[in-house]
């Protein structure tokens, strides 16, 4: 893959969805959601994610389909995938505003897999902002918090490892911290406990395994003291003291 096609994709996706149902419906996330704001974190993967409300998945999905066709994206049944030649592929991930379970959404054309606390998280209007391609995506804070609370096994430690190195860059800025708090204060304190517990044991796998050849994951090591810094201000910040 050619350096730059996701960003390519990123912008023709937002210039191909005007005037359709799905501007300004997409939002920028996953790993893919650091190419949403300036960082030196490198997003690993050439799959990209798009959040999308579950209503308009299970209102409107036939319609979504026919957009994305229209775009040149084939979309692999059953699945919530497309792809097109020559480009990365990429996902559609579910929020909900009223159910903050996790669920795959009604069937119909299209389903998705709904994450709870992406519907938390984006009730919180510091956690989306327009993107340098023009459409939404996460805020720092935003992706972080993704990254720190959203629970996908495949992914090991490499999401929360993302965050806490996204935490290193951002922790003297303070409309960042101010966000992430924001953010956090959403979930009661078992989930807020649960999401450092979790930072935490990315951390100390890449203590215990300096290679960290996990998934793509080599030359972390190299990040190692960035994400002890981003642990060390993510405590700061979400303690239970709420130090800062």
């Amino acid at each position: 893959m050619s350096p730059g096609a996701e960003s390519q994709l990123i912008a023709r996706l937002v210039r191909g969805t005007r005037g359709t149902l799905l501007e300004d419906r997409l939002i920028l996330g996953g790993s893919s959601g650091l190419y949403g704001f300036e960082t030196a974190t490198p997003a690993f993967t050439e799959d990209l994610d798009f959040l999308i409300d579950e209503d308009l998945v299970s209102s409107r999905g036939s319609e979504i389909l026919e957009v994305l066709k229209k775009l040149g994206y084939q979309h692999h049944l059953d699945t919530p995938t497309f792809t097109s030649p020559g480009d990365p592929t990429f996902d559609l991930v579910g929020y909900s505003r009223q159910d903050f379970t996790d669920h795959l959404s009604p069937p119909g054309s299209l389903r998705v897999m709904v994450f709870g606390e992406l519907g938390i998280i984006l009730e919180e209007a510091c956690s989306v902002h327009r993107g340098p391609s023009g459409g939404l995506a996460l805020t720092p804070a935003g992706f972080c918090a993704a990254k720190l609370t959203t629970l996908r096994v495949e992914k090991g430690a490499k999401d929360k490892l993302q965050a806490l190195l996204v935490v290193a860059e951002r922790e003297l800025d303070p409309a960042f911290r101010e966000c992430l708090r924001r953010i956090f204060a959403r979930f009661d304190s078992d989930r807020r406990q649960d999401a450092l517990a979790d930072a935490q044991a990315a951390f100390l796998s890449l203590q215990r395994d300096p290679e960290f050849r996990d998934r793509g994951a080599e030359g972390y090591v190299v990040f190692l003291r960035r994400v002890e810094s981003g642990y060390g201000a993510l405590l700061r910040y979400l303690g239970e003291k709420g130090d800062g």
